[in-house]
C-alpha cells in the first residue's frame, strides 16, 4: 500500500469504529472515492482480517473481531509489563545482563519490555521484535509450557534457519523443550544472534496457560556456559514470581 491507501485504510477502520456497518456506496461517498476503489481498499483489509461483510442481503461491511483480540492483546501486555516490572529490576541486577519480556501473539514472541545491561558490550533487541519459538531461548521456555501436541503443530513448516546453531529439526528441538521442562529453563546459544547467549523461563497465567517469557541475554564471551547455569535458577525464581502475581492479577 502507498501512503495514502494506508491512510484512507485507516480511515475505513475510524468510520466504521464509530458508525458501526456501512455499505459499499456510503462508505464511497464518506471517503469521496470511487466505489471501485473502495471496495479494493474494503477487500484488502478483508484478506488481512480486519473487516467483514455482512451476508446477504444487507453486505455491509464491518470491523472484524480481530480488534477485540487486539484490544484484548494490548491490555494483556500493559497489565504483564506492569506485573513483571519489578521482577525484572532485581533480575537484572543480580545478574547484570540484558532482561527480555516476551508475550505470546499468534505464531512468534514479541518483545514487549527490556531492562538493558549496564556493561557497554550489551545484547541488544528493539521493543516490538518479534522472536521464533523455534530459534530463541524464549521461545523455547515458552513452548515448554504447552503440551506436546501444541508444540508439534507450532513447530509444523520451515524453520528459518537464523544462524548456524539455530535449531530447525522438529525432533531436536522437541528434545531440547523436554529438557526445559526437566532443568526448568532455557538456554540458547547463539542460535538466534551468532554471539548473543541467552537463558529463559516461561511465565503462565491465570489459568494455567503460558502467556510469554522472560530471559536474560547476553555475549557469549560473558555469558558463559558456566555462567548460564548460575543465571538459570535466578530466571526460574524472576519468572514464577511474576507467574504468581499473574496468577493474582494487577496490583497484587
Amino acid at each position: 500500500m502507498t501512503t495514502r491507501s494506508v491512510d484512507t485504510a485507516l480511515s475505513i477502520v475510524e468510520i466504521l469504529a464509530e458508525d458501526g456497518a456501512l455499505g459499499l456506496s456510503e462508505m464511497a461517498r464518506r471517503l469521496e472515492l470511487s466505489k471501485a476503489t473502495a471496495l479494493r481498499l474494503l477487500k484488502t483489509l478483508e484478506a488481512r482480517g480486519w473487516v467483514r461483510q455482512e451476508p446477504e442481503p444487507s453486505l455491509a461491511w464491518n470491523l472484524s473481531q480481530q480488534f477485540a483480540w487486539l484490544g484484548r492483546q494490548v491490555s494483556m501486555d500493559t497489565s504483564l509489563r506492569e506485573i513483571a516490572l519489578d521482577s525484572m529490576n532485581r533480575l537484572q541486577l543480580e545478574t547484570t545482563e540484558t532482561v527480555h519480556l516476551t508475550a505470546v501473539q499468534l505464531d512468534h514472541l514479541v518483545l514487549i519490555e527490556r531492562l538493558d545491561s549496564p556493561h557497554e558490550l550489551r545484547a541488544f533487541f528493539a521493543l516490538g521484535t518479534q522472536l521464533p519459538f523455534h530459534a530463541s531461548a524464549s521461545g523455547l521456555a515458552y513452548l515448554s509450557a504447552l503440551p506436546d501436541v501444541e508444540v508439534e503443530g507450532l513447530l509444523r513448516g520451515v524453520l528459518e534457519r537464523k544462524t548456524e546453531r539455530t535449531l530447525t529439526d522438529p525432533e531436536v528441538i522437541g528434545g531440547a523443550v523436554r529438557e526445559v521442562r526437566t532443568r526448568g529453563y532455557s538456554l540458547n546459544n547463539g542460535g538466534l544472534v551468532g554471539d548473543i547467549s541467552s537463558v529463559g523461563a516461561p511465565l503462565v497465567g491465570a489459568d494455567g496457560r503460558p502467556v510469554g517469557a522472560l530471559s536474560v541475554s547476553g555475549p557469549t564471551s560473558r555469558l558463559t556456559e558456566e555462567r548460564r547455569m548460575a543465571v538459570g535458577p535466578l530466571v526460574v525464581g524472576a519468572a514464577r514470581e511474576v507467574s504468581r502475581r499473574l496468577a493474582r492479577g494487577p496490583g497484587s
